[in-house]
């Protein structure tokens, strides 16, 4: 910084050099004709090719080109021309640089006896995501009192390198907008300095000389550190439910929370406060997700993030399978699925007797296994549905598994009619109508049939083997006998209940005697 009395078009404090005590800014490149002054709106500060002291010069200020540099001199009072002036020239490399002058009238320049940074520092993220690696963001604050000659920054002390620009707010009020670009991520305490040398001790007369003093001011802000031990667990309460945990981050005023599936960009879903959440919508089910956390301090630049990754693939019974069968019930076993356990279990079961077609469906609820199953009719085959409660939703964990059938048992039912054929004096044939489905219980696997002749209450017993043979002839009857026939079925030695018949054989044919005589 500097003010109207310490920079001229003449050699106003008669050195001996007789330099004219103008503003100069010097290249070490030797080209002549090179640089050039702006005003602080912008426009360029105009060019004289006369002498200095030349009456004719513009007013306030004019430049002047010479080898290697560029001279700004003052020819008329600042006011109304206050401001930031730059000097752009090129270096020895043919590189513009920049040199930031700020020029006031005596009073401006004593009202601004800066550089003062605004207390607070604002963030303002760039990128489009908070993931962005590394995130792009800026550091915004105002200087007043003072424009910044030069802005630093670092992080944990440690400088880094930063895109800078300068916007003037309140040009005679010298004050400035500094925004500095960063691209980094890196826990710790972000720090820009200010800094600004002011021209003192004017105004140049005699032999009064200025003196350069320099100051600054600082602002930080803080980034807190990546979350760590991110955990996935899926729940119970839906099949596409799942709980994020992470540990507290030391200082960290909040978190945000993503997830991410197939090749689309990561969608931000949470800003909480606390380190558990659950996310009950918006995911699907087959879908392989990644999940990221980052956490921020009240600037709300990011941390690093921490990710974890899960499948929501549907849960699964492997191992479901009857245990124990008896002739009415059926015990099921299973494990729990390895992908997520349900809150409860329903079992639907369809059954129907081995020997008939139609089938009885119902189901049991809210059962553990292992679950046994009664009411079922002996020998009886059975197939069961496992389903799986997940709150409102549920998910067939085994469908259609057929159990072998329940035991047989004794028969309950008797066989159907008997039927008499082919009835002669000593013999006949006996045929029967098998036993009702509902009372075979099991395989029919043989029969006793007891004929008893009634007038001498004598009884034979035939076991009928080899299945279900239902006739059978019996021979060496009475002629004109009444004969009970009783008829046993059984099931593996189990026997049924008896059906009976009574049945006269027939009379046997006369012979008749003739006598002949001979005279």
């Amino acid at each position: 910084m500097i003010y109207a009395g310490q920079f001229y078009d003449k050699d106003e404090d008669n050195d001996v050099n007789d330099v004219t005590d103008a503003l100069w800014c010097q290249s070490a490149n030797n080209v002549t004709n090179i640089g050039v002054w702006y005003y602080p709106n912008g426009t360029e500060v105009p060019l004289f090719d006369g002498e200095f002291g030349d009456t004719s010069a513009p007013s306030p200020v004019f430049s002047k080109r010479f080898s290697g540099q560029i001279a700004l001199a003052r020819s008329a009072g600042l006011s109304g021309y206050e401001g930031l002036y730059k000097c752009i020239i090129p270096d020895e490399n043919g590189v513009d640089q920049t040199l930031v002058v700020g020029a006031y009238t005596d009073t401006g320049y004593n009202n601004n006896d800066g550089p003062d940074a605004d207390p607070t520092m604002q963030l303002s993220l760039l990128s489009t995501s908070r993931l962005a690696t590394p995130p792009v963001f800026s550091l915004s604050f105002n200087v007043s009192d003072g424009p910044p000659t030069t802005v630093s920054c670092s992080v944990n002390g440690n400088g880094i390198s930063t895109e800078l620009s300068h916007v003037i707010v309140n040009g005679s009020g010298s004050v400035t907008r500094v925004r500095v670009t960063v691209r980094l991520r890196e826990a710790g305490n972000y720090q820009c300095t200010v800094f600004n040398t002011r021209v003192i001790n004017g105004p140049i007369s005699g032999n009064s000389h200025p003196n350069a003093d320099s100051s600054t001011s600082s602002l930080s802000i803080s980034v807190s550190d990546t979350p760590t031990g991110l955990t996935v667990t899926r729940l119970s309460t839906g099949l596409a439910h799942v709980r994020l945990s992470w540990s507290t981050v030391s200082g960290a005023t909040g978190y945000e929370v993503y997830y991410q599936f197939l090749t689309f960009t990561p969608l931000s879903v949470y800003n909480t406060t606390s380190t558990t959440i659950n996310i009950t919508s918006g995911l699907f089910r087959g879908i392989t997700y990644i999940f990221y956390v980052v956490s921020y301090e009240s600037a709300s630049l990011p941390s690093g993030n921490v990710s974890v990754m899960l499948t929501i693939s549907d849960p699964v019974v492997n191992d479901f399978m009857a245990r124990l069968n008896t002739s009415t019930s059926i015990t099921l076993t299973w494990s729990p699925p390895t992908a997520l356990v349900p809150i409860s279990y329903n079992i639907n079961r369809r059954c129907r007797r081995v020997c008939e077609s139609s089938v009885t469906s119902n189901s049991e609820t809210s059962v553990l296994s292992p679950h046994t199953l009664t009411g079922i009719p002996p020998y009886s085959q059975c197939g069961f549905d496992l389903i799986g409660v997940y709150g409102a939703e549920i998910v067939y964990l085994t469908t259609n598994y057929l159990a072998t059938a329940t035991h047989s048992t004794a028969p309950t039912g008797s066989v159907g009619d008997i039927i008499f054929s082919s009835v002669e004096s000593v013999s006949m044939t006996v045929s029967w109508d098998e036993v009702p489905c509902n009372g075979r219980n099991g395989p029919i696997t043989g029969y006793y049939l007891t004929y008893t002749n009634i007038t001498s209450n004598t009884s034979y017993t035939v076991n009928i083997t080899g299945g279900d043979n239902r006739m059978y002839n019996l021979t060496g009857l009475i002629p004109y006998t009444n004969y009970t026939l009783s008829i046993i079925p059984y099931n593996y030695n189990m026997n049924g209940p008896a059906r009976q018949e009574i049945q006269l054989t027939a009379e046997s044919s006369k012979v008749t005697e003739i006598s002949i005589s001979l005279t």
